[in-house]
């Protein structure tokens, strides 16, 4: 293990001097200012957030002062510009990082073990809150490198009076994609100003994860598990989610439109369903107002033992705080506040997302009783067991694959592609980029 040995020097010193806590902090009377480097990606969800997690640290730790760098716009900005530091020696002390990159940055080293940290404070990672599947995400190659910060699923919004209007009950709403469908098809009959759905498909790291959402509910892997290529134009489960796209757009009402602008229709009370992640969910609720009866419910599934991919972002600390004892243990302290109970219902209650510290669920001054008058953001609650892992294909085309997915589902949606000229074009674009 690259990092252990870094790590393991600064671990007696943190052992003898540091209290690690969830909430409140020892802090030594009189100790030297650290200052411990953040950075977080996309400020226009997170800014708020790490604005209010800053202030309440720094008072529960005076002798911290966090200084955050400025935000980047995606994670693929911020995993690029992280491998750049890596190589000049500037990286921050703490990094926010998209879920598919782990495999990245564990990869080369750049992550420290989190494991030995814990137990050098005697505790255990589920005692301050977190599972094992909580663990599960920020694990790879079995070390701990990381925690969940921000975590994402993508779920079903919806216009119950649209639903209404045309026939459907918005109490009762269909579980599988041909239950959307069907409804959807009927909104977007209701008018040129109508749309029946939307669901995020453009060449961008997102298309391709929402596709894993089409793709897993129907039981579907992206990659089998050993393979060294994918064999795909047979795949039922492959074909029947790039042909969800084509009945999206042929029956259900998907239009060739820019992702903005459909989220505005939908916000003008134009749409009926929008597929998206659970992140939306505060500025849905904002924008909407009473326009009209606005709900969630669960992403449609095709298989009864389908899943769906986490998005969102997890907290790691770099190697860049290893080699001083005080910033690793403002780092560590950082991260744990950050993740815990606190950081969890600042995120949970200034944007959404899904909780990732159970603690924070036990506490009434937090999070306990907070969904029972929320349900739409109980859904996301609710889906939590049928998540599993973000994808990543393996080798350094991994984005770019993802990328060639989205500017095929562009095709399928704009009429420019047949589902089945599309599978055949990514098996052989897929396989040829794959290492």
């Amino acid at each position: 293990m690259r990092i252990s040995l870094t790590v393991g020097a600064g671990l007696a010193a943190l052992a003898a001097t540091t209290t690690f806590g969830l909430v409140a902090f020892s802090t030594p009377a009189k100790a030297d200012q650290v200052e411990l480097v953040v950075q977080y990606t996309q400020s226009q969800i997170f800014g708020g957030v790490f604005d209010a997690l800053k202030d309440e640290f720094e008072a529960q730790n005076p002798d911290v002062t966090v200084i955050f760098r400025g935000a980047h716009n995606t994670y693929s900005d911020n995993v690029q510009a992280l491998l750049r530091e890596a190589t000049v020696g500037d990286m921050p002390h703490v990094n926010y990082l998209g879920l598919s990159y782990l495999p990245t940055i564990a990869d080369r080293g750049l992550a420290v073990d989190l494991a030995p940290l814990m137990e050098a404070a005697g505790e255990t990672f589920e005692e301050n809150g977190w599972t094992e599947s909580l663990q599960s995400v920020g694990r790879f190659g079995g070390r701990q490198l990381a925690l969940p910060f921000a975590i994402s699923m993508s779920l079903t919004y919806y216009n119950a009076d649209l639903v209404r209007q045309v026939g459907g009950d918005p109490d009762n709403m269909p579980s599988d994609w041909d239950g959307i469908i069907e409804l959807a098809s009927a909104i977007d009959a209701l008018g040129p100003d109508y749309a029946g759905m939307y669901i995020p498909y453009s060449a961008n790291w997102y298309g391709a994860w929402y596709f894993q959402g089409a793709l897993f509910s129907h039981g579907g892997e992206m990659m089998q598990p050993g393979a060294t290529e994918v064999s795909i134009t047979g795949d039922p489960a492959w074909q029947t989610a790039i042909g969800l796209y084509d009945r999206m757009a042929e029956e259900g009402g998907l239009k060739a439109v820019g992702d903005q602008a459909q989220r505005q229709q939908f916000i003008a009370g134009r749409m009926g369903f929008v597929i998206d992640s659970i992140s939306r969910l505060n500025n849905f609720e904002q924008s909407i107002g009473e326009r009209f009866d606005f709900r969630t419910s669960p992403h449609p599934m095709g298989v009864e033992d389908g899943r769906l991919p986490t998005g969102g972002n997890l907290a790691m600390i770099t190697t860049a705080a290893a080699d001083d004892p005080a910033v690793l243990d403002a780092a560590w302290r950082w991260v744990k506040f950050s993740t815990g109970p606190v950081g969890t219902t600042q995120v949970i209650k200034l944007v959404g997302y899904t909780p990732v510290n159970t603690l924070a669920l036990e506490d009434p001054d937090l999070l306990k009783g907070y969904f029972d008058t929320r349900p739409n953001h109980r859904t996301a609650v609710d889906q939590i067991g049928v998540v599993r892992d973000w994808f990543q294909f393996p080798g350094e085309n991994g984005l770019r694959i993802d990328t060639i997915i989205g500017e095929h589902l562009e095709g399928i949606v704009d009429d420019s592609l047949t589902p089945d000229d599309a599978l055949v074009s990514l098996e052989e674009e897929i396989n040829r980029l794959l290492p």
